[in-house]
């Protein structure tokens, strides 16, 4: 059957640095037919401003919508304590995330039927002890609590990369190298640099403590498709 599916979010639904799990998704379910908005990023706020319009302006109606956002509104403001000559875009405050998500699924519920699927915040940098991991997690159980309330399905990708992250003692991290990002996007072009890029760095799923390499994609992928083969 026939599905169509709007993907949402920030660089990690883009997929243009490292591994885009939308691909990998299309791949498995050739029927279903998906529309990847995500932007490189865009924040929390960006997310659900372009849904709405997208909602309002396109005549064509959705089955199911994916909401991944959120990384950008803890990431970015780290980025910009280190580096004072980056300017950001408009970050929600971590005490405001929890209203800004309940809000937003009240008013895409005024303009869609489509079911909804919340993913968690994969990681931060691989150090999970770090303290912007320890943020996400605080997201990460807001997430789960509101989409609850207005009965999203939440794909948990995060549980996935703790259990493995644990025992990683990566602590490498793109607010270190940030011309890498530029470079990155050019490597991404081909999966076999992106691994390549990843293993130097002594990553386990990702190529820069954020974006996926294969095998961060692939969890993205599963944890979706495992609620896609419910809907």
């Amino acid at each position: 059957m026939t599905k169509r599916i709007l993907f949402i979010g920030d660089s990690i639904t883009e997929g243009k640095i490292g591994i885009g799990y939308i691909d990998i998704i299309q791949h498995y379910f050739p029927q279903f037919q998906c529309k990847n908005y995500g932007r490189g990023g865009d924040t929390l706020s960006g997310v659900f401003t372009r849904l709405l319009k997208i909602l309002k302006t396109q005549t064509e109606t959705y089955d199911i919508i994916v909401i991944e956002a959120g990384l950008n509104d803890l990431f970015l403001p780290f980025v910009k304590m280190k580096w004072k000559f980056t300017s950001i875009r408009k970050v929600t405050p971590l005490n405001k995330i929890k209203d800004f998500y309940d809000n937003g699924l009240k008013t895409i519920s005024l303009h869609s039927k489509a079911k909804i699927i919340l993913t968690t915040l994969s990681c931060l940098g691989e150090n999970i002890s770090s303290p912007l991991n320890q943020k996400r997690r605080l997201v990460n159980n807001q997430i789960k609590e509101i989409g609850s309330k207005h009965g999203a399905y939440i794909a948990d990708v995060s549980s996935f990369f703790d259990k493995i992250l644990s025992k990683s003692i990566s602590s490498y991290n793109l607010i270190d190298h940030p011309l890498n990002l530029v470079f990155d996007y050019f490597r991404s072009k081909r999966m076999n640099w992106v691994e390549k890029i990843s293993r130097k760095r002594r990553l386990v799923l990702t190529i820069d403590g954020g974006h996926l390499n294969s095998k961060g994609a692939l969890i993205y992928a599963i944890v979706i498709s495992r609620i896609l083969d419910l809907l």
